[in-house]
Parts: C-alpha cells; sequence; structure tokens
C-alpha cells in the first residue's frame, strides 16, 4: 500500500486535527432499536460498545456529547474523540452550502 502524510486540515482548540483522521473507516450502516423514556434513550449493548462503553467496565459511565444541526443532523459521539470534534465541526460549518449538501446526503442514509 502507498501511503502519504496528509496536511494539516484544521484546528479545532488547542488539538489540530490531521486530514487523515477525517477519512472514514468503511462500515455498513446498522439499524437498533432504542427506546426514549423520560429524557433517557435505552439502546442495546452493541451501541454501548460502540460509544465506548466495555462490559469489564460494568457500571462506569462513558460520556457522550449531542451536537446537531435542525432538522438533518444530530450526531452522539465519545466526548472529546476525534469523532466528538468532526461532529461539532460539522455543525459549526453547517451554514456554509456545500456543507448542506453533505449533511441532506447523511440525511438519506
Amino acid at each position: 500500500m502507498f501511503y502519504r502524510k496528509l496536511p494539516l486540515c484544521r484546528t479545532l482548540g488547542r488539538r489540530a486535527l490531521h486530514a487523515s483522521r477525517l477519512v472514514a473507516h468503511p462500515s455498513k450502516p446498522q439499524e437498533f432499536k432504542v427506546v426514549l423514556d423520560n429524557n433517557t434513550l435505552y439502546v442495546e449493548q452493541p451501541i454501548a460498545e460502540a460509544l465506548g462503553w466495555q462490559p469489564a467496565d460494568g457500571a462506569k459511565a462513558v460520556q457522550l456529547t449531542l451536537s446537531g444541526w435542525a432538522p438533518n443532523y444530530f450526531a452522539i459521539a465519545p466526548s472529546g474523540s476525534d469523532s466528538d470534534r468532526l461532529a461539532r465541526a460539522t455543525v459549526e460549518s453547517s451554514n456554509n452550502p456545500k456543507m448542506r449538501e453533505v449533511l441532506d446526503y447523511l440525511k438519506d442514509r
């Protein structure tokens, strides 16, 4: 495989975000049943694990961040993660017409 160093893409806070971190790892979208009750979202274990919870941690909590741009884009990611920073940057960029095209694409997935 050929690898090359990707340029610095954007600075978020004090941490630099490289373009290589913005490349999504290919995965097949999955659907899960979730239940919203009394402002609490209940999820299945695979979702919890994907968001950073580990069975060995037992009752230990994982901090999550909900970012959104109504009406189409909402993301929940582990707080402070690359996914969290990308979601926040996406929301901040939502006034950009090209970004709106991307969000419309994500909405239809």
